[in-house]
């Protein structure tokens, strides 16, 4: 770090005098190379560990949730109601975030991802002793989502510290790592299940995220801690300083682009079921998913760098959704289907890797904390809610409502972020932004 000072003139009122005041500012030291010299590259994989144990046990939840609704609680829930043990996951993982950041202020990054190494695999090892259905929900479902945000919301941030020019493509590796543990961990989870039963295949995840979690703690490097909220008391985990029009629109962004997200990954298994196709296959298909949404992010984070973020943002949302209420739809063989996956994949979570870069473009980059950690609370209700609510319209209307209400909200995101984009451009078109 390194420093420096201005001089300042303050009246005081009582005498009547000018007093000079020195102000020292701290700044972080300029980056001396993006290259393999860079710390930063550790912290990247640092990210990469905790998106690929949080998103790959997250994305495995269709597995338990088939075998929850068909066999262990059978009878006594239904699809819209089991939903929301996988939903609820995910959304204390992205959205509690905010209400994290004053203990990274106190305990730092490494600090704070302690502990969410200790509660993530612990909220797996608890269900494995479930006897009742809300056991399940705490444990499975908030328990392991609150865990994971104290490991996700800090790493998240990070390689946005260690790099400029190349930030994009750092940060879509880092999170690539949640599609790369789809593409172990689902086809692993369903393994474990059939050869040692659904309990010590909760037991076995547990044990293998003590160590998964605790090298990425190991090597989470930081530049800075947060910087301080401006405003006092309570209200010290938001900071107004940071709202904007551009940002205002962004939280609309993130708000609805969940909504439609996650759905596909989750119903795999059940639509699979629907097509004539087995669990097993099933769940190759969330493996799918997955790969290409790994590779997705990390092309995707070096288009970004150099067609612009906000552009690559629209594109893959907006396709995102088509590629829903289209080729979804007209999927009623196992190689269309197949087809949809492999696109989705490629279009789906790519809001999810540029999301990060896209923040600190409207806050600043040490702001970043603050200002993704509200954007990922803007995302609770659609992780929360949309999910259960495509279950819902499944088992009343059909697939086909399931379908478009899948579809629909990531189109309607595209076209929030590209009215954001069509600002910052100044209504230019052919503009990298």
């Amino acid at each position: 770090m390194h420093t420096c000072t201005s001089k300042e003139h303050k009246d005081d009122v009582e005498t009547g005098q000018t007093e000079e005041v020195l102000t020292v500012t701290t700044y972080p030291e300029p980056l001396a190379s993006e290259g393999l010299s860079n710390r930063g590259w550790l912290v990247v994989l640092s990210t990469f560990l905790v998106n690929f144990y949080a998103f790959g046990t997250v994305f495995s939840w269709g597995n338990y949730q088939r075998l929850y609704l068909e066999d262990v609680y059978k009878g006594s829930t239904d699809q819209f109601r089991i939903a929301f043990v996988g939903t609820s996951a995910t959304a204390m993982l992205l959205s509690t975030g905010l209400f994290i950041t004053p203990f990274i202020e106190r305990l730092g990054y490494r600090g704070t991802m302690v502990i969410g190494s200790i509660l993530t695999p612990l909220g797996l090892i608890l269900a494995s002793f479930a006897t009742q259905l809300w056991h399940v929900y705490l444990s499975q479902g908030i328990l392991f989502g609150f865990g994971a945000a104290f490991v996700f919301s800090p790493s998240i941030t990070l390689p946005s510290q260690w790099f400029v020019r190349n930030r994009a493509f750092a940060t879509g590796i880092a999170v690539s790592g949640s599609g790369i543990g789809g593409v172990a961990l689902s086809p692993m989870t369903q393994y474990l299940i059939s050869t040692v039963g659904y309990r010590n295949s909760l037991r076995v995840m547990g044990g293998m995220g003590f160590g998964i979690l605790g090298i990425a703690t190991c090597l989470a490097f930081s530049r800075w801690r947060p910087a301080p909220s401006k405003n006092s008391g309570i209200f010290s985990i938001f900071d107004r300083s940071i709202i904007s029009k551009h940002y205002l629109i962004l939280l609309l962004f993130g708000f609805l682009a969940p909504f439609g997200y996650i759905g596909p990954f989750f119903l795999a298994p059940t639509y699979a079921s629907h097509i004539g196709a087995d669990s097993s296959t099933g769940a190759s298909l969330v493996a799918i998913m997955s790969a290409m949404n790994a590779i997705s992010r990390i092309v995707l984070g070096y288009m970004a760098d150099y067609s612009g973020r906000f552009n690559t943002i629209f594109a893959c949302t907006f396709f995102a959704g088509l590629f829903t209420m289209l080729i979804w739809q007209n999927s009623s063989t196992y190689g269309i289907y197949s087809a949809y996956t492999v696109l989705y994949g490629l279009t789906g979570g790519g809001f999810v890797s540029l999301f990060p870069v896209v923040t600190a473009d409207i806050v600043g980059v040490q702001n970043i904390q603050r200002g993704l950690s509200l954007c990922y609370l803007a995302t609770t209700l659609g992780n929360l809610l949309g999910t259960p609510i495509a279950g819902a319209l499944q088992s009343a209307y059909g697939w086909t409502a399931a379908i478009q209400f899948s579809g629909a909200p990531s189109v309607l995101a595209a076209l929030v972020i590209l009215t954001l984009r069509m600002m910052r451009s100044k209504g230019k078109i052919f503009v990298k932004i």
